[in-house]
């Protein structure tokens, strides 16, 4: 994501938010904090940020903050991909298994949520011979 659709999503001026990722690149860098993945101690700690991220990635994905489409599925598919690596991780974590059905079962409607020319679509009027059937079968699984 870029640094206005960070702070879109934070609901904070760009400005902002630009301020706040280079005091966190300067405080990694200081505290030199390796990048690393986390061991299985840390892993709770870490987990709902994480999960946050992939949620907002996906958010931006589903509807766009900015440019000329609702949809921006390249973002949507990389938070999925994501999603579906972290409940190989850790299948064990109910979390990760509930965000992975949630952007499953929500990106399933993908091609019915907008109109021939690109307009919104109301859950009510979207035609569901469109939905992604085996998406909405791995979601409910």
């Amino acid at each position: 994501l870029t640094t206005p659709e960070v702070a879109r999503a934070f609901l904070v001026p760009t400005a902002t938010m630009a301020q706040r990722i280079v005091r966190a690149k300067k405080k990694i860098r200081e505290a030199r904090i390796p990048f690393r993945v986390p061991g299985p101690d840390e892993l709770p700690e870490r987990l709902p940020g994480v999960l946050q991220v992939v949620y907002s990635v996906f958010t931006e994905g589903y509807a766009a903050s900015s440019g000329p489409r609702l949809q921006r599925l390249d973002l949507a598919e990389e938070a999925i991909r994501l999603a579906r690596i972290l409940r190989r991780l850790l299948p064990a974590e109910r979390e990760c298994a509930g965000l992975l059905a949630l952007l499953l079962l929500v990106h399933a409607r993908r091609d019915a949520r907008t109109g021939p020319e690109g307009e919104p679509v109301l859950l009510e009027d979207q035609d569901r011979g469109r939905w992604d059937r085996p998406m909405i079968e791995e979601g409910r699984a």
